[in-house]
């Protein structure tokens, strides 16, 4: 109610009304007053409508992503194709034969964000239920403390869906690409592992990471030959408690490694679970004194500069003086012996006296030209170079002549070695099938005959009796090396090894098996020394991988006459035509 005082005012929208109307009266205008209350009415209904067409797209949004992850009949498939994934894929490892090494796996991965979950102890118990083998207290403390956390990289699908039912908040499942290697720890340090965000860190997973095009890696390695060489390394390291081992076999005209192991070993697909000092390969990066492998070098050496003669004679009598130290033999003849006897009883007094006609400047250069003072040049980064002396004296001549004073990585003296027998030709090693290697000529083929027929007496009436493999004519070298300790060596530590070939009339593999302090054994008499343990090994590993190597046992007579004639043009040709047929394959 208002009260009237004076004369009654007309509303301001009449007033304007009346100011625009027409004179006349025919026309009419109509004018709707609206007040400010109506108005701010209407401006809410804009906004509530705005607001509910906003909720309606982000929950639909919501449901859809939700039913994509949560229907069961949606394939696998389709799901990794829509999700994102955080690594990249990789090319395929299989062996020589097609056997697969290493392959990509799509995995599920569960991830829990810590700054989004209600009640952490909660959330890490029942996963814990679904999930025994995680660790819910640890899970517990980083949840806690608002950290990402991926809780495991490979669910089941039964798995995701019983996570997926819990209703947690902040779980989430994310796609994944893992690494797999069906070979487990076979093989492991030539094939290597990954590390997420670096790709391949070591073995040929590290050269996959270059690898291009759309075929697999082929590796030149054999998985049936190296599950032998393992076997059989793996029984005689727990037989004789050695610390380690190591084994490598090799094609002497390609290069090719067809096997190689280095124990102790681990699993490429849990690397961690191993202690970093088994992830070391030892054939192919630690370095060694090797011992008397090393007379074969020097014997071709001399033999290759016409110093000495098959039959050149030695006096290998008492001990061996040289500057301030004495030489002596492990187990002397104490006799004249010839060349040949020299590396037959491995004689440390008469390898001096043939390095001492030789001379230090020679006996340097074909130690260059077999490789043993630069790194090898191979695929692998696991490569180390060679350790010669500082010094190159006298003394040290002596030394490195039976290989004391000079270290080298076992795949040097395997690759050395090969050039002896093989005809003369180094060839450095490669892990790839049909990878190009380094070729050079080292010795004539004379010298390597002449070097056969000698390592063949060490077998058959020297130092490796126990090295025979009947059928396959084998011929090498033991070396028993004793270790270096402060002010000289320790004779109650040592390396064991024996380096051979077959067959050694026309040699097509060479084998190197070596023991890192083996411990001596009643049966052998209290001997730890390399015909006891490693020869033996050699002998085993020929016998069988021999036939999967395509060799197949011939009897002693036709062994002799191919062995006699030294021909080695039939197995040059046969080679030839096999490696273009593996090519073409």
């Amino acid at each position: 109610m208002f009260k009237r005082k004076g004369k009654r005012q007309k509303p301001t929208a009449y007033v304007i009304a009346e100011a625009l109307a027409p004179e006349t009266p025919c026309e009419t205008v109509h004018i709707r007053a609206r007040g400010g209350r109506q108005q701010h009415a209407d401006r809410a209904r804009v906004r509530i409508l705005m607001c509910a067409v906003v909720f309606v797209v982000i929950f639909a949004s919501l449901g859809v992503r939700l039913a994509f992850i949560s229907f069961g009949h949606i394939t696998p498939g389709a799901r990794f194709a829509n999700a994102p994934s955080s690594d990249t894929p990789r090319v395929e490892l299989v062996d020589r034969k097609g056997a697969l090494l290493a392959t990509d796996l799509p995995m599920i991965s569960l991830e829990v964000a810590g700054s989004e979950i209600w009640d952490p102890r909660e959330t890490a118990e029942k996963l814990k239920a679904i999930l025994p083998d995680i660790d819910a207290p640890d899970l517990e403390e980083k949840l806690n403390r608002g950290r990402y956390v991926e809780v495991r990289t490979n669910l089941t699908p039964t798995e995701r869906q019983a996570v997926f039912d819990l209703g947690l908040p902040g779980v989430r499942f994310a796609t994944r690409i893992k690494r797999f290697y069906p070979q487990a720890d076979l093989a492991a340090h030539i094939v290597g592992h990954e590390e997420r965000g670096k790709g391949g860190v070591m073995g040929l997973e590290k050269v996959a990471n270059d690898a291009r095009g759309p075929g697999p890696l082929r590796a030149s390695i054999d998985i049936r030959v190296q599950q032998i060489v393992e076997d059989e390394l793996s029984a005689v390291m727990e037989k004789f408690s050695a610390k380690a081992a190591w084994a490598c076999v090799m094609d002497v005209e390609t290069g090719e490694v067809i096997a190689i192991a280095s124990l102790p070993d681990f699993d490429p697909n849990n690397p961690g679970a191993a202690p970093a000092d088994f992830r070391r390969n030892r054939a192919t990066y630690d370095r060694y004194e090797l011992g008397s492998a090393f007379k074969a070098f020097t014997a071709a050496a001399a033999l290759e500069a016409n110093v000495a003669q098959e039959a050149s004679e030695y006096d290998a009598r008492g001990s061996f003086r040289i500057a301030d130290r004495r030489i002596t033999d492990f187990h002397g003849e104490n006799r004249i012996l010839t060349l040949s006897e020299v590396v037959q009883f491995s004689s440390n007094i008469g390898i001096a006296r043939v390095v001492g006609d030789l001379g230090a400047t020679l006996q340097r250069a074909y130690l260059k030209k077999l490789g043993l003072l630069d790194p090898l040049t191979m695929e692998i980064a696991e490569n180390r170079a060679p350790e010669p002396p500082e010094k190159w004296g006298p003394v040290e001549s002596v030394t490195i002549a039976y290989g004391h004073g000079i270290s080298v990585t076992p795949l040097h003296l395997l690759t050395a070695f090969s050039a002896v027998v093989n005809g003369g030709e180094f060839h450095g090693p490669t892990f790839l099938a049909n990878g190009e290697v380094l070729t050079r000529r080292v010795f004539s083929e004379e010298t390597s005959a002449v070097m056969r027929r000698i390592l063949r007496r060490v077998i058959i009436d020297g130092t490796a009796e126990q090295a025979e493999a009947p059928g396959y004519f084998p011929i090498g070298k033991t070396a028993t090396a004793d270790k270096p300790a402060a002010g000289g060596y320790n004779r109650n530590t040592r390396i064991s090894s024996f380096v051979g070939a077959v067959p050694g009339y026309a040699p097509r593999y060479v084998i190197l098996v070596s023991l890192d302090e083996p411990q001596p054994l009643p049966e052998t008499f209290g001997y730890a020394t390399a015909g006891w343990n490693a020869a033996p090994t050699f002998s085993r590993i020929v016998t069988r991988a021999a036939p999967l190597l395509g060799l197949s046992p011939v009897n002693e007579a036709t062994a002799l006459a191919a062995f006699v004639s030294g021909d080695m043009n039939g197995r040059r040709e046969a080679r030839l035509d096999e490696n273009q047929s593996e090519r073409a394959q």
